[in-house]
C-alpha cells in the first residue's frame, strides 16, 4: 500500500500512536503541515514547537530519559542544528528517538531553491556515517503506519532512528481546510503594510530580510541593489547583518525579522547588544506564525522581544502595534545612535508573492549586496530598483 492510499497523515499518526509516542517536538516544514495541525489538536500526543531542531531534539530525548517515547519532525535545511544534540547526547547517552526529515531538494532542488541542494544531497550519507538507520517514506512507498512501524522497532534496542519524508508522503487528498482564526483588528499592520512603511522611510540604508514571506514582499515591493534576501539560513539574518555593520560602520543597515526566525537564535540579540552597532536597526514582525510552511504558530505569545532586546543592551526599544504607528517609530530608530530594535504585533496576511530567485540567482543577489559599499547613496529608499505594488 502507497503512503497516498493509506491517508498520509491520519496513517502517520496512527503509526505513532502504534509505537506509543506520546510526545512530538518540532519546527515545522510544508511537508509536515497536515500531521503537525493533526497533532495540535491530538488527545493524546503532545505537539511541542521548538524553536530550532537541536532544541526539538533535546526537547524530545528529555522526554525519553523520563519513560515517555518521544519523536521529533525537522527540515533538513535544519539538520545541521541536529547534529550537536544528536552526536553528542542521542547517540552517547544511548536515548532511543524516532527522527523524521523532511527531504526538500531531494532528489533535485526546483531552481528557485538552490538553498536546498546541499541538503537535499547529504542526509542519507551523512547518516551513515554516523550509523545511524533511516528509512524512506515516499509516495509510492509503503504507508506511513507502516514505515513507522519498522524504524520504532530500532527504539526497542536503545538505538535513534530517522525517517527520512520525500515530497507528498504526508498530504491527505481532499484534506480539509485549516480553520480561519479569528479576524484581527483592521488596524493592526500585516506584512505589506510594514515592508510598505520600511520602504517609505529607509534612505541610503541596507535592508537585509528574513527567509520566508518577508523576504518576497520585500522583493515585489520595492527591490533594490541594497537589498540582502535570506533563503535558508533560518535565524541568522541579524547575525549577518551585525557583521556587516561593523565592518561598514559608515554605512546603516535594517534587519527585517520574523518571530519564527528571531526565536530560533535569539542569543543573536544578545550578541548584538554587547557590540552596539550604532549603524543597525533590528524589525522584528511578530505575527505568532511559521507564515510560509503552513501558519503552525510560534511560542512568541509569551516573549516580549522590546523587553529581551532591553536586556540584552540595544540602545533603542520601542514596539508597535498599529499600521498608522508603523512610519513614525521606524523614523525615530533610524534617526536616532542603534543598535534599535523595532517590535511589531503584527497578524497573518498579505500576498505571499513569488522569491526572488525566480527571477535573480541567489549569488547574484549576495553579489549586487556587497558591490553597494563601493557607491553608498547610490539607491537610496524604494525609488532605487521597481516598486511593484501587490
Amino acid at each position: 500500500m502507497t503512503a497516498e492510499a493509506a491517508g498520509g497523515s491520519e496513517a502517520f499518526l496512527a503509526g505513532l500512536e502504534a509505537i506509543g509516542v506520546s510526545l512530538v517536538s518540532g519546527v515545522p516544514c510544508s511537508y509536515f503541515k497536515e500531521p503537525i495541525r493533526r497533532l495540535e489538536q491530538h488527545p493524546r500526543i503532545r505537539y511541542v514547537p521548538a524553536v530550532n531542531e537541536g532544541s526539538a531534539l533535546a526537547i524530545a530525548a528529555g522526554a525519553r530519559l523520563t519513560g515517555e517515547t518521544a519523536a521529533v519532525v525537522a527540515q533538513n535545511s535544519g539538520f545541521g542544528n541536529l547534529v550537536n544534540p544528536l552526536t553528542s547526547l542521542a547517540l552517547p547517552y544511548r536515548i532511543p528517538l524516532l527522527v523524521f526529515v523532511s527531504m526538500r531538494g531531494w532528489p533535485t532542488a526546483d531552481a528557485g531553491e538552490p538553498q536546498h541542494h546541499w541538503m537535499g544531497k547529504v542526509v542519507p550519507p551523512w547518516l551513515e556515517s554516523l550509523e545511524v538507520p533511516y528509512w524512506w517514506l515516499t509516495t509510492d512507498g509503503p504507508s506511513p503506519d507502516a514505515v513507522v512501524k519498522e524504524a520504532g522497532t530500532v527504539l526497542e534496542s536503545g538505538r535513534t532512528a530517522f525517517v527520512l519524508v520525500g515530497k507528498g508522503a504526508l498530504k491527505d487528498a481532499g484534506a480539509a481546510p485549516a480553520p480561519d482564526p479569528a479576524a484581527p483588528r483592521a488596524s493592526v499592520p500585516d506584512r505589506d503594510d510594514l515592508v510598505d512603511a520600511v520602504l517609505a522611510e529607509v534612505r541610503e540604508e541596507r535592508i537585509l530580510s528574513t527567509t520566508g514571506y518577508l523576504s518576497r514582499t520585500l522583493y515585489n515591493r520595492g527591490d533594490r541593489p541594497g537589498n540582502f534576501y535570506m533563503q535558508g539560513s533560518m535565524g541568522h539574518v541579524a547575525g549577518l547583518a551585525l557583521g556587516a555593520a561593523l565592518a561598514r560602520p559608515e554605512e546603516r543597515f535594517v534587519v527585517l525579522d520574523g518571530d519564527g526566525s528571531a526565536l530560533m537564535h535569539l542569543g543573536s540579540l544578545a550578541t548584538v547588544g554587547h557590540f552596539t552597532p550604532a549603524n543597525l536597526v533590528h524589525v522584528v514582525f511578530d505575527n505568532q506564525a511559521y507564515d510560509s510552511t503552513g501558519g503552525q504558530p510560534t511560542t512568541s505569545a509569551t516573549t516580549d522581544f522590546a523587553a529581551v532586546a532591553r536586556a540584552c543592551g540595544y540602545r533603542q526599544v520601542r514596539r508597535v502595534g498599529t499600521a498608522a504607528g508603523l512610519r513614525p517609530a521606524l523614523r525615530a530608530l533610524l534617526d536616532a545612535p542603534g543598535p534599535g530594535l523595532l517590535a511589531v504585533d503584527g497578524k497573518v496576511g498579505g500576498a505571499p508573492c513569488e522569491r526572488a530567485s525566480n527571477s535573480l540567482s541567489v549569488a547574484g543577489i549576495a553579489t549586487r549586496f556587497a558591490a553597494q559599499h563601493r557607491s553608498a547613496g547610490a539607491h537610496g529608499g524604494a525609488s532605487g530598483g521597481h516598486r511593484e505594488q501587490t
